[in-house]
């Protein structure tokens, strides 16, 4: 039973949500059960949070990994009130998940309390959620959306992660969090050293991070990555030259149309479209008529991004 106090006074609608939350405890399991705690407003919160956290643990995640996977479908849906309290939960996969569950939220309240934990977070999963959640927020910071203290102790802490003995899956996510760092020297030779890595894992987040750094010294690499026999390598490379837009990469692009690897293939069709010279427009056009339903398709929706707010017909530089 949960008792009310003079500022948490019962209205029918909590009322409703905390016996929902009854009704998981004792094993109820569907997703429009759990859809009714999209836009959880700051009364229900409050009563609501110690019922959830009253929970069992599978109970929890079930809740917050349906959350998740039900956002991502339906924009239209809204937990993030929920999973701010599923943030600091107990159990390392529910906070895991909460936390890349958050990924639309770039609210200064989320940086922070990723700022505080991150430095005595002990699970690898949560702390490589915490990286990543850091990328979004370092963009901000690169296009000065951020005041300069929070934008520091972002860098300060991602390169503490970069530089440490952590697995290498974290660090690589690091990497890739720094890289939107336009004209950081130390990101710059990051990203270098990243390249030139022994292991491959971190040289393919160098080259996706190429992608987000936009600094020009990179685009030779890329071309070269285009021709490289590792399909990682070519799928990133891909990616990252229509980031770039240049139009020296739509010629290997072209080749990677027939590549033996589908994403290769679709990662080129895509950056194609971003590229939008005439030539990427008239090879897309070829595809959009093709009997390749998957690259059809694909070929159709770049073709429709490329040319919704530029002329189809004038190349780009």
């Amino acid at each position: 039973m949960y008792f009310t106090t003079s500022s948490q006074q019962s209205d029918p609608e909590t009322d409703r949500l905390v016996g929902l939350l009854g009704e998981i405890r004792d094993g109820s399991r569907s997703a429009a059960l759990v859809g009714q705690f999209s836009d959880l407003d700051r009364r229900a919160v409050v009563r609501v949070a110690p019922a959830w956290r009253s929970l069992p643990v599978l109970a929890r995640r079930y809740v917050v990994r349906t959350m998740v996977e039900m956002a991502e479908a339906n924009v239209e849906l809204n937990f993030w009130r929920l999973l701010r309290i599923a943030m600091a939960d107990p159990d390392a996969e529910v906070r895991a998940l909460a936390i890349a569950g958050l990924w639309e939220d770039d609210s200064t309240p989320v940086l922070d309390e990723i700022l505080a934990r991150i430095g005595t977070e002990q699970e690898s999963a949560v702390r490589e959620a915490m990286v990543v959640s850091l990328g979004r927020f370092n963009y901000r910071a690169a296009v000065e959306e951020l005041d300069e203290t929070r934008a520091e102790a972002i860098r300060n802490a991602l390169f503490d992660v970069l530089r440490s003995a952590e697995p290498l899956g974290i660090r690589r996510r690091a990497l890739e969090s720094l890289a939107y760092l336009l004209d950081d020297r130390e990101v710059t030779d990051a990203i270098a050293e990243a390249f030139d890595s022994p292991y491959h894992e971190m040289r393919v987040s160098a080259l996706f991070s190429m992608g987000r750094n936009l600094d020009r010294r990179w685009l030779p690499a890329l071309l070269e990555a285009l021709e490289s026999e590792d399909a990682e390598f070519r799928y990133e490379a891909a990616k990252a030259s229509g980031e770039y837009g240049d139009s020296q990469a739509v010629d290997p692009l072209l080749t990677l149309i027939d590549d033996e690897d589908r994403e290769v293939q679709l990662a080129a069709v895509d950056a194609l479209g971003q590229i939008g010279s005439l030539t990427a427009l008239n090879a897309l056009r070829r595809l959009a008529r093709g009997d390749d339903d998957v690259m059809r398709d694909a070929a159709t929706e770049s073709l429709a991004q490329a040319t919704s707010d530029t002329d189809p017909f004038r190349p780009r530089l």
